[in-house]
């Protein structure tokens, strides 16, 4: 089975979470897979990211550069002429639009992975015409094993063959320190789905450092006794996870909850809201009822000045996390392929 994966990624500050379970699952694949990438930020490429990419063919495509644009588009196309199908990574629309055209100029088969339903996926978007035939041209969809999700998209696209995949963590790369820098930490970019407007509420009534890190942030629109790290190597978020106590995690909406599986692998206990989303974690994580400030901010207090109750949750998150691995990501993510190229009408 040979595989073309676009749109190209991009690394550095615009390397997303889609982006990083795309190389951790398709490395472990034991497919030939051929793998777009955004050769104007290749010199961004992290370290512990960079082992990834030597499982694949690599396309030296550019979405960046308007200029390089339609020679990296030919590149990528010519790989996709040599493929079983292709695999759109990302759920929002230029993303797909970019492997739908691969798709129809090559005559592949195209499969679309979702994360979270976007907006853009619900009709808030100038290309959503488009989007909707990219779906309807599509084999099948991926959907992470998220019962909200994948309802929502069944909602949105009832005639497809929709299967579920999921994520995972190398937990032996996560650790913790005796020396902790942050009290709480959150991480994530700045946006309403990310829970920022209550983590500002949560965060007056606290005294305690918060540790953030992504993008977004600046110095209008962050909490109260914030520091700000911004965009982050790999090798220094495990450092800051490891040097703090609690992570704090208000988010109203997430596909998986990425970095509430790299939290528990770093043996810290998190506190979040107690929604649909969050109901795949159920050890090492404290859930509120939603929207009750006042007993998230309680909780908090209450773990940090409670050592051995905040090392107790660590270690049974750490647990947790340490069944949840990218090769079993890897596994279903091929039965669901299978499943998806099987389910063809000849």
């Amino acid at each position: 089975m040979k595989i073309l994966i676009s749109p190209p990624i991009r690394f550095g500050n615009q390397f997303s979470g889609a982006m990083r379970r795309t190389l951790e699952v398709y490395s472990r694949i034991n497919e030939e897979a051929y793998l777009c990438i955004d050769d104007g930020t290749f010199h961004f490429l992290d370290d512990n990211i960079k082992p990834l990419l030597y499982s694949f063919r690599i396309v030296k495509s550019n979405s960046t550069n308007r200029l390089k644009y339609l020679i990296g588009f030919i590149r990528c196309l010519n790989a996709a002429k040599k493929v079983d199908f292709i695999l759109s990574y990302s759920e929002y629309s230029l993303s797909i639009i970019y492997s739908y055209l691969l798709s129809l100029l090559s005559g592949k088969p195209l499969i679309i992975f979702v994360h979270h339903v976007t907006e853009e996926l619900r009709g808030e978007s100038i290309y959503y015409n488009l989007l909707k035939s990219a779906f309807n041209r599509s084999l099948g969809i991926i959907s992470l094993d998220s019962e909200e999700v994948v309802n929502e998209v069944k909602n949105l696209f009832p005639h497809k063959k929709i299967v579920t995949s999921t994520n995972g963590v190398n937990a032996k790369d996560y650790y913790t320190l005796d020396e902790k820098m942050c009290d709480c930490i959150f991480i994530g970019n700045y946006s309403e789905r990310k829970g920022v407007k209550y983590l500002n509420e949560i965060c007056e009534r606290l005294n305690y450092k918060l540790c953030i890190i992504g993008n977004g942030w600046n110095e209008k629109n962050l909490p109260k006794n914030a520091v700000y790290y911004g965009f982050v190597s790999e090798k220094v978020k495990r450092d800051i996870l490891a040097r703090s106590k609690i992570f704090v995690f208000p988010s109203l909406y997430e596909g998986f909850g990425l970095v509430v599986l790299e939290a528990l692998a770093s043996y810290l206990p998190v506190v979040t809201w107690d929604l649909p989303w969050s109901r795949r974690f159920n050890e090492g994580v404290v859930k509120i009822k939603f929207d009750d400030v006042e007993e998230f901010v309680k909780t908090i207090k209450e773990l940090l000045s409670n050592e051995e109750k905040r090392k107790m949750l660590g270690i049974r998150g750490r647990m947790f996390a340490e069944k949840m691995s990218w090769e079993n990501a890897a596994n279903m993510e091929k039965k669901a392929v299978m499943e998806i190229l099987n389910s063809r009408n000849f």
